[in-house]
């Protein structure tokens, strides 16, 4: 019998989360400067390109409560 050397399913080398694009409320200042925040981490030319930060700044803005929403 001979070994199996290929994986069956495909790998992901960085959490495809990263990459999702959160919705931020409409009109809401926090929301609008996390935006920027999550762009200048993203962004991998500028000063501020951290893609830890990035996920962070990605949970935060899923978590940002609004009063016309339920809490998640």
């Amino acid at each position: 019998m001979a070994l199996e050397r290929t994986l069956r399913d495909p790998i992901h080398l960085l959490d495809p989360e990263l990459y999702v694009e959160p919705e931020p409320a409409p009109g809401c200042d926090i929301c609008g400067a996390l935006m920027r925040q999550l762009a200048e981490a993203r962004n991998q030319e500028g000063s501020n390109y951290n893609l830890t930060k990035a996920s962070d700044i990605v949970v935060e803005i899923g978590r940002h409560p609004h009063e016309d929403e339920e809490p998640k």
